[in-house]
């Protein structure tokens, strides 16, 4: 691998200035599709609602899919092994479970947040034991890492009194003997940035909220340390990685093109958006370009996964180590997988969702070639 002639990364305190990248000299790594599950119109091969994708140290995949409540498990040639769970309050049975992880000791964690509670299934599907949990908070959306002694690093918020919840970043014991807070959650961008990148709609009775499509806002991700990946605002390539105990801040930046929203896509998300008929939205609030930085993913070996997509409408991947060092850029090219999907990077292969025609669900698994 070739080392770049200018560094990606800095380490210093925010005050200062942070070297740019020389993008010619970036090593880049090839994604090649390997396996598609999915397409069915009835059955375990039918999705509707992926929320989740774990997988064990054999490759074999867990997909959970929200609208059933169970989750299906595949080996590594896709073909299926049995459906796990279903909807319901009982033992072994899930409401609206917001996510599913393999521990390090092979074990199927569920974070059950309507039920109050993990539930536990041995790597082979089987329910072995619930874990009462007083969730703070829904997340939406649970993809939790392991830290070095086993533990599920994940965020929650804790009550205070007198007070608004305060977020912290937890890491829950797989033998069920404790929970330790590992920091308190760094501040990340700000409230006006998330009401600018928002429609805030008020009634008399009630008040929504919708993201408006292509907007700048924070992006956040917990590493595999319990610190935190930040990039306070998406519409430039800025990443810190904060950290309790740390007198400085490690900061990536890199000199990206603006890639501008065209009509079809901004026409798309409209007619999307209107589909049930007006919404009385400010559509001229969407912005004309695209966020530098899309998502922000760390995978089993502390790596991070920058997702961005380029001018020809490719998505592309910038990948650092758990310094900030960088590694390479990984060419996904043109795919239909929302950044709202799960992404899973295990070994050297990443799993995610892709829509297909009519926006039906594909599990897919992506080798890495270096």
């Amino acid at each position: 691998m070739r080392l770049l002639s200018k560094p990606l990364t800095c380490l210093l305190l925010l005050s200062a200035a942070c070297a740019t990248a020389d993008k010619e000299a970036a090593p880049r790594w090839t994604l090649t599709e390997t396996l598609r599950i999915g397409g069915a119109e009835v059955g375990p091969t039918s999705f509707d609602r992926i929320k989740s994708i774990a997988v064990d140290s054999v490759g074999r995949i867990f997909v959970y899919n929200h609208d059933t409540q169970d989750i299906r498990l595949f080996d590594a040639d896709g073909e299926l092994i049995r459906v796990i769970g279903r909807s319901g309050a009982g033992p072994g049975e899930l409401r609206n479970a917001e996510g599913a992880t393999i521990t390090r000791d092979g074990k199927l964690w569920v974070r059950d947040a309507a039920n109050g509670r993990f539930s536990i299934f041995s790597g082979e599907g089987d329910f072995e034991s619930s874990w009462t949990a007083r969730f703070c908070t829904s997340q939406g959306s649970w993809v939790p890492l392991s830290d070095s002694l086993g533990r599920i690093v994940s965020m929650d918020c804790v009550p205070r009194a007198g007070e608004r919840p305060g977020y912290v970043i937890l890491a829950y014991r797989t033998d069920l003997s404790g929970v330790d807070t590992l920091s308190n959650m760094p501040e990340c961008g700000s409230p006006e940035l998330a009401e600018a990148a928002t429609w805030i709609t008020r009634t008399p009775t009630s008040t929504s909220y919708r993201p408006i499509p292509f907007a700048a806002r924070a992006v956040r991700e917990i590493g595999v340390r319990g610190e935190l990946w930040c990039v306070p605002n998406s519409s430039a390539y800025e990443i810190l990685r904060l950290r309790d105990g740390d007198t400085d801040t490690l900061r990536i930046v890199r000199d990206v093109a603006p890639v501008p929203v065209t009509q079809f896509e901004r026409d798309s998300v409209i007619a999307a958006l209107e589909v049930n008929g007006p919404t009385g939205l400010d559509y001229d609030r969407i912005p004309t370009v695209k966020a530098a930085i899309e998502r922000l993913t760390v995978d089993d070996q502390g790596r991070l996964w920058v997702r961005r997509t380029n001018a020809q409408g490719e998505i592309e991947l910038d990948v650092f180590d758990a310094e900030g060092t960088f590694v390479a850029t990984a060419d996904l090219g043109v795919y239909h997988t929302p950044t709202f999907v799960p992404f899973l990077v295990r070994g050297d292969n990443i799993y995610t969702v892709v829509l297909g025609e009519d926006d039906i669900p594909f599990v897919t698994r992506f080798g890495i070639s270096q």
